[in-house]
C-alpha cells in the first residue's frame, strides 16, 4: 500500500534525499568494527542509542487527527508514508500524498499493527515542509585513507570522488537537495561510458555489467563487479592488450587465470570448468556449530510437507534467517539444495521447531556433500538453450496455490532473456520457443519442485551437472 501511495504522487525521485537521511541515521546507530563493535552514536554521546521508535522506512502510517474542531463526518485519520525520524528528536517524518508535503507532528503515540502504523498526532499541520528542501551536511573524514586509494588485490580501481584535506577543511558543506550533491560530486565505478568508448567496448544491452569488444575469435568479454573484472576470450594476445590498456588507466593487479571469485572456487580444465563453494560451505557448518553432526543422504525427507505451524513452538527467528541467508548463497553451485532451501525460506517470519529441523537436515546433507559443485562440459560450437519446468498443482498447504501458469511464464521469460543474451554476445541466430514433453526420468526440474528419495536425487544431480569434486581438490 505504501508503494501505491508513493506511486500516485509521481514524485519518487524527490524521496532520495529522505532515503539518504534515514540511511545515515541508521548507520550512526549500528555497530562498526572500526570502533570495536561500538556505534558512532555511542562513541560521540557516551550512551547507547534508543531504537524502539524506529519503523520500517516507506511503510504506511495512519495519522489520527485529534483536534477539537473536527466535524462529525470529518475523517479522523489520513494515510501517509513513513520517511524516517526528524533530526534532533524522535518525531516521525511523514509524507502526505494528498498535499505533496512532508509533515512532522508535534506529539505522537505510535501503535504497530502488522506492517502498518497508527500515529495519533496532536496537530498534523504543526510542521510541514517540501521534501525537496532537505539539507545535507557532508563532513570529510580526517585520518582516513582517500576513497581513491586502490586496494592491493583488485583488478581495477575506482576513480576518486571529492576529497578534502584536514588542512583545507573549513566546516560542513551544506547542500539544499540531493541534486546539488550529484552536481558537486564525481564518482566512477568500473568502466564509465567515456572510458568504454576510448577502449572500444560496447555495453551489453541484456546484462549491463558485461562489456564486449571485437567479433568472432578476436572478441573478448569483460564482466564487472564493483572493482573486480573477469576477462573472457580465446585470443591471448587480445586479452593481454586489454590488460595493458587498463593498467595505463588504472592501478590494478593481474590475478592470472580465474580460480576464485566472490566465494566461488573455479578450476579450469581443457574440456570443462568446475565450480564449487566448499570453503564457504565449511564456514557455514562451523558458524552454526554443525561441523560435528552426522551426515544424511537427503536435504529433505521425501514427502515432507511444510506449513506455517501456527501452534508449534517458535525458535530464534534471527538465527534461522541467518542460516537461510547463508544457504541461499550456496545455490549458485548447488541446485540440488534449491527446493529444500526454498521451502525453508517461506517460514522466516515465524519459524518453529518443525522448520528448524528441516534446516538442520539441510546442513547435515551439506556436510556429506561439501565438495559437490557444478561441472560445465565444453559442447559443440552451435549454442542450444534448453530449459525444464515442472508444475505444482496446489501443493502449498497454506494457500493451496497452483503454480503451473507462473512456472511456465517464468521459464519462458528466462528463455527469452538467455536467447537475447547469447545472440548479443555470440551472434546466435534467434529462434522461437518450442515446448516439448519430457518424461519423468529426464525431468531435471523434479529436484527443484519436490523432495526426492536417495536414488532419484543422485540421478537428478547427475543430470543437473552436480558432481563430487573432491578428487579435483588442490
Amino acid at each position: 500500500m505504501a508503494r501505491s501511495l508513493l506511486k500516485g504522487t509521481h514524485m519518487l525521485v524527490r524521496f532520495w534525499g529522505e532515503t539518504v537521511r534515514h540511511a545515515i541515521y541508521l548507520l550512526n546507530r549500528l555497530p562498526t568494527k572500526a570502533l570495536g563493535e561500538c556505534t558512532a552514536f555511542e562513541a560521540w554521546m557516551g550512551r547507547k542509542p534508543q531504537l524502539a521508535h524506529l519503523r520500517v522506512f516507506g511503510c504506511v502510517t495512519y495519522v489520527k487527527n485529534i483536534s477539537s474542531h473536527l466535524k462529525k463526518l470529518d475523517d479522523r485519520s489520513s494515510p501517509m508514508v513513513y520517511l524516517g525520524v526528524e533530526e534532533g528528536c524522535k518525531a516521525h517524518r511523514l509524507f502526505d500524498p494528498r498535499h505533496g508535503k512532508l509533515q512532522v507532528p508535534e506529539f505522537m503515540v505510535v501503535d504497530a499493527f502488522g506492517t502498518d502504523e497508527v500515529i495519533v498526532a496532536a496537530d498534523i499541520e504543526a510542521a510541514t515542509e517540501d521534501v525537496t528542501t532537505l539539507t545535507v551536511a557532508v563532513v570529510p573524514m580526517t585520518g582516513a585513507s582517500s576513497p581513491s586509494t586502490p586496494s592491493s588485490n583488485t583488478h581495477t580501481a575506482s576513480s576518486p570522488s571529492i576529497t578534502n584535506s584536514p588542512e583545507s577543511y573549513e566546516g560542513p558543506v551544506h547542500f539544499r537537495s540531493i541534486a546539488d550533491i550529484y552536481v558537486n560530486t564525481e564518482e566512477v565505478i568500473g568502466i564509465d561510458e567515456e572510458e568504454e568508448g576510448e577502449l572500444g567496448f560496447k555495453k551489453c544491452a541484456q546484462e549491463h555489467v558485461v562489456y564486449t569488444r571485437g567479433e568472432g575469435e578476436a572478441s573478448i568479454l569483460v564482466g564487472v563487479h564493483v572493482d573486480d573484472l573477469i576477462v573472457i576470450g580465446s585470443n591471448t594476445e587480445k586479452i593481454n592488450k586489454f590488460k595493458q590498456q587498463m593498467m595505463i588507466e588504472f592501478e590494478m593487479s593481474d590475478l592470472g587465470i580465474l580460480s576464485y571469485y566472490l566465494g566461488i572456487e573455479v578450476k579450469q580444465q581443457k574440456s570443462r570448468i568446475l565450480l564449487r563453494q566448499s570453503a564457504y560451505a565449511k564456514k557455514i557448518l562451523s558458524q552454526f556449530k554443525m561441523a560435528d553432526y552426522n551426515t544424511t543422504k537427503h536435504p529433505m525427507e521425501p514427502k515432507t510437507r511444510l506449513h506455517k505451524d501456527l501452534e508449534g513452538t517458535p525458535v530464534d527467528a534471527t538465527e534461522y534467517r541467518r542460516i537461510i541467508g547463508c544457504l541461499r548463497y550456496l545455490l549458485y553451485t548447488r541446485p540440488d539444495l534449491s527446493y529444500s532451501v526454498g521451502m525453508a525460506s517461506r517460514y522466516m517470519e515465524r519459524p518453529t521447531i518443525m522448520h528448524h529441523k528441516v534446516v538442520k537436515q539441510i546442513l547435515r546433507y551439506l556436510k556429506g556433500t561439501i565438495y559437490f559443485g557444478l561441472v560445465y562440459i565444453k559442447g559443440p560450437q552451435e549454442i542450444g538453450i534448453f530449459g525444464y519446468l515442472n508444475k505444482d498443482l496446489a501443493d502449498d498447504l497454506d494457500g493451496r496455490k497452483n503454480t503451473k501458469f507462473m512456472a511456465t511464464a517464468n521459464a519462458a521469460y528466462h528463455a527469452l532473456w538467455l536467447r537475447s543474451l547469447a545472440s548479443e554476445l555470440t551472434g546466435v541466430e534467434p529462434k522461437q520457443i518450442v515446448v516439448e514433453f519430457v518424461n519423468t526420468g529426464e525431468q531435471r526440474a523434479n529436484t527443484l519442485t519436490k523432495a526426492l528419495p536417495g536414488v532419484k536425487l543422485a540421478t537428478m544431480r547427475q543430470l543437473l551437472g552436480v558432481r563430487d569434486l573432491q578428487p579435483c581438490q588442490d
